[in-house]
């Protein structure tokens, strides 16, 4: 998969242009797809740490090498102890945190994108692999069908896999760029 390909493709009928149904220029999502990200996250937020706990266990069960780019994290190899470690519950707990501040800031594009450029440039000072991000994406979304239950609807998951898609390619050109900067 390519670094700006849709980690999901979009999916669902085509409705006539509303006031909810215009996309917003910077970021490609309607006002509809930005409530159902709001709302779905609203759930989220009750449950961080928790929800943090479990995305980084079935992102390191799926993909076992990225467990190594985790310093403190690295040579845990049980999983139960994995996730009741408070570094995994703690980097857990950031990332979800991270996640709030993009969820409200969804209606500030420019603060949207800075905070995931922001994300980018500090993960490539950290060589993180940049599929890395792309791996996580179904990961996610598995786990926000996992801990939501029903109130994780098709819709906000099609709302989901719009914004992570953007996500990935403002995060992998700052990445890029910031290798590039560094190749100079």
């Amino acid at each position: 998969m390519g670094l700006c390909t849709p980690c999901f493709p979009a999916r669902g009928k085509q409705i006539a242009p509303g006031d909810n149904d215009v996309p917003d220029e910077a970021t490609g999502l309607t006002k509809e797809q930005k409530d159902q990200i709001k709302k779905s996250w609203d759930v989220v937020c009750t449950i961080k740490t928790k929800f943090g706990v479990e995305l980084f266990a079935k992102f390191f069960e799926r993909h076992p090498a990225a467990q190594q780019h985790f310093a403190q994290l690295k040579d845990m190899t049980d999983l139960e102890v994995l996730k009741k470690s408070s570094k995994m519950r703690a980097h857990g707990y950031r990332v979800v945190s991270a996640f709030c501040s993009l969820v409200e800031n969804l209606d500030t594009p420019d603060i949207f994108i800075e905070l995931l450029t922001n994300t980018g440039y500090s993960h490539s000072l950290r060589t993180v692999p940049h599929h890395f991000f792309e791996d996580l994406g179904p990961v996610f979304l598995d786990v926000m069908t996992e801990q939501l239950g029903d109130k994780f609807t098709p819709k906000a998951k099609e709302a989901w896999g719009l914004a992570y898609t953007f996500m990935c390619k403002v995060i992998l050109g700052a990445m890029d760029e910031c290798e590039g900067q560094g190749a100079k």
